[in-house]
């Protein structure tokens, strides 16, 4: 587990070198299109944890 963290930070560390370089119009249409996928995944969690709550709830009535 560790040496996985440590690749991550280091491959992080490299991306993060790589972005600063953008210009600054690219990092902000960067951060709105992470900020975007996050938000609909987020959604989509919701989505299918109210689907699995609901489904659990009909096997209980029956």
């Amino acid at each position: 587990m560790s040496a996985w963290l440590l690749t991550a930070t280091a491959t992080t560390a490299a991306s993060v070198s790589g972005l600063t370089s953008l210009p600054l119009v690219d990092r902000g249409l960067l951060t709105t299109l992470f900020g975007l996928l996050g938000t609909f995944m987020v959604l989509l969690l919701f989505f299918f944890a109210i689907k699995l709550m609901q489904h659990a709830g009909e096997k209980k009535e029956n």
